[in-house]
């Protein structure tokens, strides 16, 4: 897909589900001028542990999008950045945090990496309507796998990360955005 085309989808152009509009404008690319109450742990973390910008924007976002989604159990993995798990926890204390990769598919929400978790394993995740799944340094093709197994909801894309989302009640669509 053309860069051209991903950029405007990032900026909610040419997004035509209104769930999806309201991801991309609250999560993906936010106004300016607006605070989360968590960004202030995650700055405290970037500067403890010297994270990068690139890893700054994206647990950012991952605490827009638990705050957006509101799960109740989060399956975050060992090896992930620690600034994730700040940014998890600074969305919502009385989420549970699972760290154990056996019981992923029990939380509403699996954040992975690479093939930390079978490819398998997620496609069943996704079958359960509400479940989703926030994937960074995806394999190629992966995305495209996981999409073919989503029943019905949302995908947010870019070449190696993406977010999933089952939601019964909506039309099965994809946008390549810039995460």
């Amino acid at each position: 897909m053309n860069f051209y085309k991903r950029l405007r989808h990032t900026y909610g152009f040419g997004v035509h589900s209104p769930f999806a509009y309201r991801m991309v404008k609250d999560v993906v690319r936010p106004g300016r001028g607006y605070a989360w109450y968590g960004y202030e742990d995650i700055d405290a973390g970037v500067n403890s542990s010297n994270a990068s910008l690139k890893i700054e924007r994206q647990a950012k976002m991952f605490h827009r999008l638990i705050s957006f989604l509101a799960p109740q159990s989060l399956f975050l993995p060992h090896g992930i950045a620690p600034l994730f798990h700040t940014a998890a926890a600074a969305a919502d204390s009385r989420m549970r945090i699972e760290r154990k990769p056996k019981n992923a598919t029990e939380c509403e929400m699996i954040a992975t990496h690479e093939t930390f978790i079978p490819l398998e394993r997620l496609k069943a995740h996704l079958l359960t309507p509400g479940h989703s799944l926030v994937f960074m340094n995806m394999p190629s093709g992966w995305a495209d796998t996981l999409f073919e197994a989503l029943p019905a909801g949302l995908m947010l894309h870019s070449p190696q990360n993406a977010i999933l989302i089952h939601r019964p009640e909506m039309m099965k669509v994809a946008y390549a955005i810039l995460l």
